[in-house]
C-alpha cells in the first residue's frame, strides 16, 4: 500500500527490455517478456526462468493445485500445431504444471475467448468478469483450481465498465463510469445463491487531483485500480505522471509523482521458499547478491 514515501518501494526494476506483469500468485511473477514469451521470478529469492515453451500461448493466470502442490498455469495456444494441438481447438484451455516437464494438458472448456487475464484467485477459484454491453448481461466465469472445471454465476450490471477484486475473503466488482471519476462497488454477500449487494459509491477528488498534478486539462484516468488494503479499500489512480491514492471516502490520501508507474490489482506475498519447481526449468538461474537477469533485469533492495 502507498500511505507513505517510505512504503513506496521497488520490488524489481527491468531496463533495455519490455516487460510486463501478466500474474502474480504466493510472490511468485509471471512476466511477458518484449510480448515474445514469458518467464517466471521471485523477486524474494532472486529465483528466475524463462519459460521458452510457452511463447505461443496466452496466460490466463496461474494458481496452487491443492492435491499436488503443484503451481499451474491456464492458457490457451496461439500456435495451431504446437504440442499437436489441431486448428479447431485452439479456443480450448490448457493447464501447464510448472516443472512437471510435461506438456500443456488440454481442459474442457467451450470459449477461452471469454477469459481475460486480470482474474482473481479467491476459495480456491480463479474468476473473470464479463460484460456484454450490447444485451446488458454480466456474468463472472469461474474455474474451479481443485477440479479444474469451469462454470458461470449470475454477476450486477453495471454501468460503464467493471472489475473484479477481493477484500475479507468476498468478491467485489468495481464499476466505472466514462471518465472513471465515480466507482460503484458491489460485493457477493451470498455465494451459493448469487447475491450481489451494492456498498458504495466513490467520487474521485478531480478537481483536487488535477491541481496537484499540474492543472491538466484532461477529463479521462486512464488507469483506476480498486484494491484491498489494511481493512479497506485502497484506490489508485494514474493520472498524467502521477500515481495518486484516494480513500474510500474520496479524499486524497498522497501522490506520488512517478512518470512510469502504472497501478496494478496484482498484490505481492512475499516469500523466501525457494520452490524446487524452478531448477528444473530450462535457462534457470539465481544470484545472491546483485541480480542481473537477461534483458537487464536488476532486482532493488
Amino acid at each position: 500500500r502507498a500511505a507513505d514515501a517510505d512504503q513506496f518501494q521497488s520490488v524489481a526494476r527491468f531496463r533495455g527490455t519490455s516487460y510486463g506483469l501478466v500474474a502474480c500468485c504466493d510472490g511468485l511473477f509471471i512476466l511477458a517478456v518484449n510480448r515474445i514469451f514469458w518467464a517466471i521470478y521471485n523477486p524474494a529469492t532472486r529465483q528466475y526462468a524463462p519459460l521458452w515453451m510457452l511463447s505461443g500461448y496466452r496466460i490466463f493466470g496461474m494458481y496452487p493445485h491443492p492435491a499436488t502442490g503443484e503451481y499451474r498455469l491456464l492458457m490457451n495456444p496461439r500456435q495451431r500445431w504446437q504440442y499437436g494441438i489441431e486448428p479447431k481447438s485452439q479456443v480450448f484451455c490448457y493447464v501447464l504444471s510448472l516443472g512437471s516437464g510435461q506438456p500443456p494438458r488440454h481442459i474442457e472448456y467451450a470459449d477461452a475467448n471469454e477469459l481475460g487475464n486480470r482474474s482473481v484467485l479467491l476459495r480456491g477459484c480463479l474468476h473473470w468478469y464479463q460484460m456484454d454491453h450490447w444485451i446488458e448481461n454480466s456474468t463472472i466465469i469461474v474455474f474451479d483450481t481443485t477440479a479444474e472445471s469451469f462454470r458461470k454465476m449470475g454477476a450486477p450490471v453495471v454501468s460503464g465498465w467493471g472489475d473484479l477484486f477481493e477484500m475479507d475473503g468476498m468478491l467485489g466488482i468495481s464499476s466505472f463510469n466514462g471518465a472513471a471519476t465515480k466507482i460503484d462497488i458491489w460485493v457477493l454477500q451470498d455465494c451459493q445463491n448469487e447475491i450481489w449487494t451494492f456498498k458504495c459509491r466513490i467520487e474521485l477528488p478531480v478537481t483536487q487531483i488535477k491541481t496537484r498534478c499540474g492543472n491538466h486539462d484532461d477529463d479521462i484516468f486512464c488507469h483506476v485500480v480498486v484494491m484491498p488494503g489494511d481493512g479497506e479499500l485502497l484506490v489508485l489512480v494514474k493520472f498524467k505522471e502521477w500515481l495518486i491514492q484516494v480513500d474510500m471516502d474520496g479524499k486524497l490520501v498522497t501522490t506520488f509523482h512517478r512518470k512510469d508507474v502504472i497501478p496494478t490489482k496484482f498484490r505481492l506475498k512475499q516469500t523466501l521458499v525457494k520452490h524446487t519447481f524452478f531448477p528444473t526449468l530450462e535457462g534457470y538461474f539465481v544470484k545472491e547478491t546483485s541480480f542481473s537477469a537477461p534483458g537487464d533485469l536488476k532486482t532493488v533492495k
